[in-house]
């Protein structure tokens, strides 16, 4: 009696074992069951779509769409260390993986670990090179690091420049107005321009179109700019423009290296040539930058040999600071010195190009660039006053203002 008391516990056993082994191996169709558990994602019953996905993985341990989105299931409801470990088993088979990559960077953006979302980007860089996504979260990481201070290495915290607003958008167009009213002797000058502005991956090219009216005088100039790539730490700027009418100069040409340093620092040199019909000037020019957490600092001289063998030198500075991303900021420019590049003047009522005498002006403006609401575009507008010795009274001064603004339109 007790013998069969035995067996027949020992066969209730082996029923129920084997109907759990039953129920806990998968034997369905694992992208019908897929498709399934996305909807039940999708509808907020996460819980109810983790058990799902689990059991895919079960038989198919390197399903990555089904890991991907178990991953992402823990994101939304916070639990971001579990995330992580389903993250790195993808990344470790497969780190060409995009779409993983950026769920796994944002993982750690939410959960505030800008470190690790930062590491994580610059290692999708390594083998995803230059893909706009990943550098703009590893831009996000470094605002976020710069906002909480911290110590991270500042070699890092560099904003990277090729960028643009959405990573899809590789064309713009970009419109410029500016006034320029005076308090004494001259009337009010304005300018519009219109640039087409092309991102390739060898940097930006800028054509552009500038239309000026002073002293009653229309001008029309043709301008193409260039930052050409040399690198991950170095880039160019060149310049060309050329104009037949007299507020213009008949060619204006540019040129400058740009390098990036440790400690959040980047360095320039370069130089521009102004013609004129009677006179020629070339000026000497530089920047050294500094980007200490959401801020940006920068000192560029300008430096003019003239002819009598006196040098005239002038000064800009500029403070921005950066508010939720790189589009959006606050910017203010002071400068000061004798520059032979200031507004356009008469003498002895005789029209003059872009003066190159060399007056003393300071001039100070304040900008505020942000992204249009619901729009992929940027405006910008600028008030600035300008104080200048005039050129036929020497150590008489007059004031000037001037208004400007640009919107940029993204596609």
């Amino acid at each position: 009696m007790k013998f069969s008391i035995y067996i027949l516990l020992v066969f209730t056993f082996l029923v129920i074992t084997t109907g759990n082994s039953q129920n806990t191996t998968y034997m369905g169709n694992p992208d019908a069951s897929f498709l399934v558990a996305r909807d039940l994602a999708f509808a907020n019953k996460r819980k109810q779509a983790r058990d799902t996905l689990k059991h895919i993985l079960s038989k198919y341990p390197n399903y990555t769409d089904v890991e991907n989105l178990l991953a992402k299931t823990l994101t939304w409801d916070a639990q971001y260390s579990k995330a992580r470990l389903h993250y790195n088993n993808i990344i470790t088979r497969d780190k060409s993986n995009l779409e993983v990559w950026i769920a796994a960077i944002k993982n750690e953006l939410y959960a505030k670990n800008y470190n690790t979302a930062l590491g994580l980007a610059n290692k999708g860089l390594v083998t995803l090179k230059n893909n706009t996504e990943l550098l703009e979260l590893k831009n996000n990481a470094i605002l976020e690091l710069n906002k909480a201070e911290s110590k991270v290495s500042q070699s890092t915290m560099v904003i990277d420049t090729t960028v643009v607003v959405n990573s899809d958008l590789k064309n713009a167009i970009l419109l410029t107005t500016e006034a320029q009213s005076f308090n004494k002797v001259y009337n009010t000058m304005s300018a519009v321009s219109i640039a087409y502005k092309r991102t390739t991956k060898f940097g930006d090219i800028i054509p552009t179109i500038n239309y000026s009216n002073r002293f009653n005088t229309n001008g029309i100039q043709y301008q193409l700019d260039a930052y050409p790539k040399l690198g991950t730490k170095m880039y160019a700027y060149a310049s060309y423009a050329y104009s037949d009418s007299e507020i213009f100069p008949s060619h204006r040409i540019g040129g400058e290296l740009y390098r990036s340093l440790p400690k959040s620092l980047e360095i320039s040199v370069g130089a521009r040539y102004l013609s004129y019909n009677s006179k020629n000037a070339t000026v000497f020019t530089g920047s050294l930058s500094w980007y200490p957490g959401n801020y940006y600092l920068s000192w560029r001289p300008y430096i003019n040999p003239a002819n009598n063998s006196t040098i005239s030198f002038s000064n800009s500075f500029t403070a921005r600071r950066y508010l939720k991303d790189k589009y959006n900021y606050l910017d203010f420019q002071f400068g000061f010195g004798f520059s032979p590049e200031t507004t356009q003047l008469t003498e002895n009522n005789v029209l003059l190009s872009e003066s190159i005498f060399y007056l003393e002006s300071q001039e100070a403006a304040f900008t505020y660039n942000f992204t249009v609401k619901n729009t992929k575009n940027i405006l910008a507008a600028t008030l600035g006053v300008t104080r200048q010795e005039l050129i036929f009274t020497p150590n008489e001064f007059y004031l000037a203002v001037t208004g400007r603004v640009k919107y940029q339109f993204n596609w």
